[in-house]
């Protein structure tokens, strides 16, 4: 558990030891503010999922060049340093999209960009109100920015060319599989780790239905964010009450802005428009 001392202990039994930080402590408590113990300790938990991975591999715990990696690494060269400071931070914050406290949700956005959004206004808060010698520059903000703008987004993320964008997608997404991450491998995770780090930070209502009721009500709440990605499907399959009301008309709703469609319908009719000039 979490003391009196530090909200995020060392794990000697698993050779986690956490790198603390003011920023991140400072984080953690933006976080709590405006969040359930659900989602808060969900991205506590990435955080340390984050430091297993980092050890284990080989594109994270190489600072050289780095050997073959498994299907889940990014599969390009890294630079030669991982900033480990910044994936904490970017997987404490990751989830702000979810705020309860809905003056700092958007309407018209993605959680992920309004999460991302939020985090980087709390780092250049941070540094207005403590100077320059926090070490938070500019470049360091923008990765925190992607990193939690493209948390969801797997097939954009590992790719990114800053290793911790990588890394904090991984240790998120490593919550809804421990052992089992990554799937079809699985095992990347121990179960000894997963039990150490979930008695540290027990689940408490972070269940598959409490992520679809925060999902279903982002499709109630502002379905225009969610038509083109995987909130949609919640929508589709369990409608805006996470009990199938409204599921047919969302799914509906999905089919007709599929963007296939557009781009094809477009390049007809530019190709109309371009015959109608001869």
């Amino acid at each position: 558990m979490s003391t009196s001392q530090t909200p995020f202990p060392d794990l000697p039994n698993i050779g986690i030891s956490f790198p603390h930080s003011p920023i991140t402590l400072a984080a953690l408590e933006y976080t709590k503010q405006h969040t359930t113990e659900a989602t808060y300790n969900h991205c506590i938990r990435a955080a340390y999922w984050a430091l297993i991975l980092a050890k284990k591999l080989p594109n994270f715990s190489s600072l050289t060049s780095p050997s073959p990696t498994p299907s889940l690494s990014p599969k390009q060269p890294h630079p030669k340093e991982l900033n480990i400071e910044t994936v904490v931070l970017a997987a404490i914050l990751h989830d702000m999209g979810w705020a309860t406290t809905k003056e700092l949700r958007s309407i018209d956005k993605r959680f992920e960009v309004d999460g991302a959004n939020l985090a980087y206004a709390f780092i250049g808060q941070y540094v207005k109100e403590r100077g320059q010698e926090t070490g938070w520059d500019g470049h360091r903000r923008n990765i925190v920015w992607d990193a939690i703008a493209l948390h969801c987004t797997p097939s954009i993320a590992v790719h990114h060319p800053s290793p911790e964008v990588a890394l904090a997608h991984l240790g998120i997404m490593a919550d809804f599989l421990g052992p089992k991450f990554p799937p079809g491998d699985g095992a990347v995770i121990s179960v000894e780790e997963y039990k150490e780090v979930l008695a540290a930070f027990p689940m408490k209502g972070f269940g598959s239905e409490e992520l679809k009721e925060i999902m279903c009500g982002i499709c109630r709440e502002k379905p225009d964010t969610t038509y083109d990605n995987f909130v949609g499907a919640f929508g589709a399959r369990f409608g805006v009450d996470g009990k199938g009301a409204g599921a047919e008309e969302f799914k509906k709703e999905i089919e007709r802005r599929e963007p296939l469609g557009m781009l094809l319908g477009g390049l007809d009719y530019l190709e109309g428009l371009l015959k109608e000039g001869k």
